[in-house]
């Protein structure tokens, strides 16, 4: 590797930091029966640590490729997504890695293409292509991407069940940019991060919650607005239940909620909340909790009462 491509590699590592990392919407942080190791599993790099029932991230292991994000199934970890977004907005639907042949809008590694990005920029641009380089022998993702990248288009399709992607190792067209050129889009890049990993605002400026959505739902819930059906992850709660307060202390994105109703209590479903992690399913204690899909009608519905009766909790 020559001294151009090595500068490379430390720039885009310095303007891609590493995801962030929301602990409420951690499975281990909300002690799911279970645990979940998906995010350390992923990484290609051992950066991930699972200690003390919380995730830790080693800046100086992670490449910044994108597998844990995209895997989480809280949604626990995020990268700032506007940049993909302009890239692919950009591009017309075309991206490709920073380590692709050819010229066109690219990100650090087609890692960082989670399912929202995915549904809400095919229902929105079309067609989607993305160009990879030889991830075998790549640093940054490693050849776990195509299989990842794989995984992460069929889930994509549940929210836009029309999306098309292309995956191909073919050099996009376009001119390739100068090195001056790229060091002047590299800068600009470098900027909007930095204005991104500004700290967050302190607490009286967030949106109370229940109102925002993490950035990962809000995209796929775009996405299933375009859609002319969609196939959203859900549960369905069968007899049995005791209206104990398990599943809703579990959810990692408050997608489940106990409300009380003179002398009955009732579980809703916050549709568009739900990722489908099945960390109701795994703690429920009598077991009375299924995974189900649900349609459009219903996400337009939610939320949805799953159960109705009384409780001694």
């Amino acid at each position: 590797m020559g001294l151009f491509d090595n500068f490379l590699e430390v720039f885009l590592k310095l303007t891609d930091p590493t995801p962030g990392f929301s602990p409420e919407r951690c499975l281990l942080e909300r002690y799911s029966v279970g645990g979940c190791s998906a995010c350390a599993d992923a990484c290609p790099h051992d950066a991930v640590r699972l200690e003390s029932y919380t995730v830790e991230i080693e800046e100086t292991a992670c490449t910044g490729c994108g597998l844990c994000v995209g895997v989480c199934p809280g949604t626990a970890l995020e990268f700032p997504f506007g940049p993909v977004q302009e890239a692919l907005t950009k591009g017309r639907g075309q991206l490709k890695c920073s380590r692709a042949e050819g010229g066109g809008e690219e990100v650090l590694c087609l890692g960082r293409l989670t399912p929202g990005l995915l549904a809400e920029a095919g229902s929105r641009l079309g067609p989607l292509t993305l160009a990879r380089g030889r991830c075998e022998t790549c640093r940054i993702g490693g050849p776990g991407v195509p299989e990842h990248l794989e995984r992460m288009i069929a889930e994509a399709r549940r929210y836009y069940p029309p999306l098309e992607v292309r995956v191909t190792t073919e050099a996009l067209p376009g001119p390739r940019l100068a090195r001056r050129e790229l060091f002047t889009g590299w800068l600009g890049m470098a900027k909007r991060v930095a204005a991104e990993a500004l700290p967050e605002p302190p607490p009286e400026l967030l949106p109370a919650e229940g109102e925002a959505l993490p950035a990962e739902l809000r995209l796929r819930r775009l996405a299933a607005e375009r859609a002319p059906e969609v196939r959203w992850p859900g549960i369905a709660v069968n007899e049995g239940c005791t209206l104990c307060p398990v599943c809703e202390n579990v959810c990692p994105t408050a997608a489940i909620h106990r409300v009380h109703e003179e002398d009955e209590v009732v579980l809703t479903l916050e549709l568009e909340r739900c990722t489908g992690c099945n960390a109701c399913l795994e703690s429920c204690p009598p077991q009375v909790i299924e995974a189900r899909d649900y349609g459009k009608d219903d996400l337009r519905a939610s939320p949805l009462e799953l159960y109705r009766g009384s409780s001694a909790f």
